[in-house]
């Protein structure tokens, strides 16, 4: 199978993308972006790529950031590309879309492609959250926790839980449960979660796992086994390793 880089060399020859102003947002219908999202939904990602790389090319919003992300996360037989990877965050950036500071930040922290850098990282991940990428609170969260510091940890969460960002509410709720940088707290702990586990997808399944372990702890809630299992069995089936844990050790 071609590599991502090879799909994309002429691409890669293409002159400097339009500058946009940011958007997070679903694809218009009938847009490139459209059909590339179709394509990866489908798991054909070299398909992906290259509409992707063509869209961004063209001047669609966010195009150039989802090239970087598929190159990062590699899939379908192809390696990770993580000098593609930062040659389109970079482009993202350059075209106005926050979310190309993200991945910057996400291979300088993780060090991939170079040696990690928790300084830079910090740098491309304010930049994100000055540019109001609503998840940049939780990588910079995130360095923080690494660091020890737990209150800044939980300060960035609020701040991206409050932004709508689905996993630092789920961080949030973590922190709340286990009292790491705020006062320990377990009706805020399933507050949180509840919030971070209403769109009941994939991403939400955190906060139905941190519900699940409320319930089976008994903290701030009865202690309910039958909830907490049909709790975990529900982010299991959404694809939730910690909750398919669960269920192995208690046995549901």
């Amino acid at each position: 199978m071609k590599t991502f880089r090879a799909l994309l060399v002429p691409l890669l020859l293409s002159a400097a993308l339009p500058c946009l102003a940011q958007a997070q947002t679903m694809p218009p219908p009938g847009s490139v972006s459209a059909e590339a999202k179709a394509a990866a939904d489908a798991g054909d990602l070299p398909r992906a790529i290259v509409l992707y790389g063509q869209a961004a090319v063209a001047g669609e919003r966010g195009a150039a950031a989802q090239v970087a992300r598929l190159a990062l996360e590699g899939g379908d037989g192809a390696a990770p590309d993580y000098a593609l990877a930062r040659l389109w965050a970079g482009r993202a950036v350059e075209a106005g879309d926050s979310r190309g500071y993200l991945y910057l930040g996400q291979m300088a922290m993780e060090g991939l492609g170079a040696a990690a850098d928790a300084g830079l990282a910090r740098d491309y991940f304010l930049k994100g959250y000055e540019a109001g990428d609503l998840k940049a609170p939780r990588y910079l969260g995130l360095l923080d926790a690494a660091s020890g510091d737990a209150a800044g940890a939980a300060e960035w969460y609020r701040k991206g839980a409050d932004a709508g960002d689905i996993t630092s509410q789920h961080y949030l709720g973590r922190a709340y449960q286990l009292g790491a940088g705020v006062p320990q707290d377990f009706a805020e702990a399933m507050a949180w979660y509840a919030k971070a586990a209403g769109r009941g997808d994939l991403i939400a399944s955190d906060g139905i796992a941190g519900m699940a372990s409320l319930y089976e702890a008994g903290q701030g809630v009865p202690a309910d086994p039958a909830k907490a299992l049909a709790l975990y069995r529900r982010a299991a089936e959404l694809g939730n390793e910690r909750a398919a844990a669960a269920l192995a050790r208690l046995g549901g």
